[in-house]
């Protein structure tokens, strides 16, 4: 008898498993730490790009030619060897040329930028620009791209190695190094 009682609670109970709803433990509303929570983005959202580029380029080419030609004339070829018995010339003509170009640059900034669209896929398109001016010396920073929503931080900081389209335009006057009024007169001048 037990065992019949037995048998049957583990029936009743593989039954109410097998009816049983089966869900994940890990779902965007309890909040877990493993499964980042989907944030909406806007039109006119702020997002900080933390500017780290570097970028290098090297280029060698490099030439050579040679060219050479020779004229003997001997005795019995016609009327240049009564003038000149033995008429010898010769020329040649090397040329050897190398060039190289080393290019280097580095880009570190933070830019504060606006979302000014979001693609068809959810795509966040940015654009910002930062201008400094300090003593007339114009710094103006330009960044522009489109940035995936789950590459945004908590902080809505986004690395620019994770920006697709990327255009970044860094110009300045630097009017701190330009020479003086006088000292251009005086170079003029003398």
């Amino acid at each position: 008898m037990k065992r019949i009682f037995l048998f049957s609670l583990v029936g009743i109970l593989l039954l109410a498993a097998v009816s049983a709803e089966a869900s994940s433990l890990w779902t965007e509303e309890s909040g877990s730490y493993f499964i980042k929570p989907r944030r909406n983005f806007r039109v006119g959202d702020l997002l900080t790009i933390v500017i780290s580029e570097q970028s290098s380029a090297t280029s060698k080419t490099g030439v050579s030619s040679d060219e050479g030609s020779t004229i003997v004339v001997g005795p019995g070829a016609g009327l240049l060897t009564d003038l000149l018995p033995y008429l010898k010339a010769s020329n040649s003509t090397s040329y050897d040329g190398a060039t190289g170009t080393n290019k280097t640059g580095s880009l570190k900034a933070q830019i504060t930028v606006k979302v000014v669209a979001i693609d068809d896929n959810g795509n966040l398109c940015f654009e910002g620009t930062k201008e400094i001016n300090v003593n007339r010396d114009l710094q103006r920073l330009t960044f522009s791209g489109v940035v995936r929503p789950e590459d945004v931080d908590r902080n809505n900081t986004v690395l620019s190695t994770y920006v697709a389209e990327a255009k970044i335009d860094y110009i300045g006057n630097d009017y701190a190094t330009q020479k003086g009024l006088l000292t251009r007169a005086f170079e003029w001048l003398f």
